[in-house]
């Protein structure tokens, strides 16, 4: 492949990428880390409740009303950990702060173990909505849904 050939494809890529990092604010740059770190610590096992703000609710396609995080926390303690994710991409669409409020789109694919040992596949479409206390962010709403073939 020429050079300018390559050249050409990495500036297509970057062109088509949802959000470019090196354009990010750094508040942007740090909402995105807490949500992405999140994921890493929390997705796998279920511990989401312990990153949401008391105020705070979430939405996924598993169950018809938003929980809170005394709900989410009490199906943690009852069915425990879901699965195994055996890969974990998430796409960045938008990131919105204004002060200590954010609101982060983008979209998780996720290969996972379920609880059977069968492998399942799924893009979750994602919205967070974050707040900042005491120096920290905390989800305060969060709606992700699985996207299907119709979307």
């Amino acid at each position: 492949m020429s050079t300018k050939l390559l050249i050409a494809a990495v500036a297509a890529t970057i062109a088509v990428s949802p959000v470019h990092a090196q354009s990010w604010s750094s508040e942007q740059s740090e909402v995105w880390t807490f949500v992405s770190d999140a994921w890493a610590e929390h997705a796998e096992n279920g511990t989401w409740y312990e990153v949401v703000d008391p105020n705070g609710y979430g939405w996924n396609s598993d169950y018809p009303v938003p929980s809170s995080r005394d709900q989410m926390r009490a199906r943690n303690n009852v069915f425990g950990q879901e699965g195994e994710i055996l890969y974990r991409q998430l796409d960045p669409v938008k990131i919105s702060v204004n002060g200590d409020t954010a609101i982060a789109y983008y979209y998780a694919n996720l290969v996972e173990k379920n609880y059977k040992g069968e492998r399942e596949t799924s893009v979750e479409r994602c919205a967070d909505t974050l707040i900042k206390r005491d120096g920290a962010w905390r989800f305060l709403g969060w709606a992700c849904q699985t996207k299907t073939d119709s979307d």
